[in-house]
């Protein structure tokens, strides 16, 4: 499994434990460092147990500490000093889970407790964090997943943990948990530490990790169609951009999933009035045109797509495709004939055209385009594009028609770049299949393109 992590967060961080101890009765009331004033509850009293197992912390017999504050709360569970030490023993032997357990529990009893347990609960999370960084860093995932787990189970006021095992879980296919996590880290960002004062620095950290937490969990949120869940968090980032082409975009996506089709359809309608729209955002809102059921305006949008990218291949086959699904018979007859100039290999694009032609009345150019289908050597289907860092890659596959099976078939694919110029070419010679069968191939080019053609030889 291959993840992808933010680097940025691994870093070793350093933290040690003190010696764990009662905290003195208190002369008034608590309040933690922003003024909060807590419940008076019922304060720990030092046992015969506690002050043992304090003792057995400061000389690390953690397991002997652990049996003394399990034997205090089974005498008085009432106490909080034995769930304070019992969960102080559990994160030193590594059972956050523990731990998080024992220390809500002391809270509950004496909410004070938590200007104590929030430097304990820091202290066991930057043991897990950094052991989850040695096990990534040696390949092991479930161990990495497994200990950054534990680390947003002891602590949440820190995200460098919720966003990694996040990352990691929504690699490895596992969006549910990832989106959890994500949840669980923003709750945390909402909170302040009971112990300190967020420095400028510190509050500039949370605002960074707040903003790709919600990109994260709105980008997974929309790609499992949890859309009662993506709206108000798209809402509240389009109220910071309301501009953003993409959050409006994904707006109408979510609208529509929702079955609010007809705010679905303003807001696109809004956003295809925008001429400053990139070959990106034309190509994603014809889409979620298309898949909407709103075939003339996603024409539209692949139109407008069609200008910026004259020789694209793709731009004129989602064109035409949302032409045929619209039934507009007469710009389909001439995008047609665009579109087999760049497509000559493709049966769709033919047939397309041909009852383009025939709905028009052109019957002697809708016979030339089945029998230019018929002849063809080879059918090329389903074509994609795929970019990376530094290579695209065109995926296709080749079917066997009137070429002989083994027969060289030759063919030319052009690249262009952003502005539609010729950039490159690349050689693609088949065998032919026997007629109907087929086989797969792929075209690299050693750069990135925006658009390609191809044309046999």
């Amino acid at each position: 499994m291959k993840a992808v992590v933010s680097t940025s967060a691994l870093v070793a961080v350093l933290a040690g434990y003190g010696c764990a101890g009662a905290p003195a009765a208190p002369a008034g009331p608590l309040v933690s460092v922003d003024g909060v004033a807590y419940e008076p509850g019922t304060p720990p009293r030092e046992t015969r147990r506690s002050q043992t197992a304090t003792l057995y912390l400061r000389q690390n017999r953690v397991d002997r500490a652990l049996a003394l504050a399990l034997e205090g709360i089974a005498d008085d569970s009432t106490n909080p000093i034995h769930y304070f030490l019992a969960g102080v023993a559990h994160a030193r032997l590594g059972n956050y889970a523990g731990a998080d357990s024992m220390f809500d529990a002391a809270e509950q009893i004496y909410p004070a407790y938590e200007l104590q347990i929030e430097p304990e609960r820091e202290a066991a999370w930057v043991l897990a964090f950094n052991a989850g960084i040695e096990e990534f860093d040696g390949g092991d995932w479930e161990g990495t997943t497994e200990l950054w787990t534990q680390a947003t189970t002891i602590y949440d006021l820190r995200p460098e943990a919720h966003l990694n095992l996040a990352s990691l879980l929504a690699a490895d296919g596992r969006y549910a948990e990832a989106i959890d996590v994500y949840k669980r880290g923003l709750k945390g960002l909402e909170r302040a530490p009971a112990t300190r004062a967020l420095g400028g620095t510190d509050i500039e950290e949370r605002t960074r990790a707040r903003a790709e937490m919600e990109e994260g969990l709105l980008a997974l949120l929309l790609s499992t169609n949890r859309f009662e869940e993506s709206e108000p968090l798209l809402r509240a980032r389009l109220e910071q951009n309301p501009e953003d082409v993409g959050l409006r975009t994904a707006m109408g996506a979510v609208l529509a999933g929702l079955g609010r089709e007809s705010e679905a359809h303003a807001m696109y309608s809004t956003l295809l009035t925008d001429r400053s729209l990139d070959q990106a955002e034309l190509f994603n809102l014809g889409i979620q045109f298309f898949r909407a059921g709103h075939y003339s305006e996603a024409a539209e949008s692949f139109r407008r797509l069609t200008e910026l990218q004259p020789r694209s291949r793709d731009a004129w086959f989602n064109y035409a495709n949302s032409l045929f699904a619209a039934e507009a018979w007469e710009p389909l007859a001439q995008a047609g004939a665009r579109l087999v100039q760049l497509d000559p290999l493709g049966e769709n694009a033919r047939l397309v055209t041909a009852r383009a032609q025939l709905e028009v009345g052109d019957r002697a150019a809708a016979l030339a385009s089945m029998e230019q289908a018929d002849a063809a050597p080879v059918y090329l289907e389903g074509l994609q594009m795929q970019r990376a860092a530094a290579a695209t890659t065109i995926f296709g596959r080749v079917v066997g028609n009137a070429a002989a099976p083994g027969d060289v078939v030759t063919l030319r694919f052009t690249f262009y770049d952003e502005r539609g110029r010729a950039i490159a070419s690349e050689m693609l010679y088949v065998d032919a299949p026997a007629t109907g069968e087929g086989r797969e191939f792929e075209v690299r080019l050693d750069r990135v393109a925006s658009a390609y053609s191809y044309r046999v030889l």
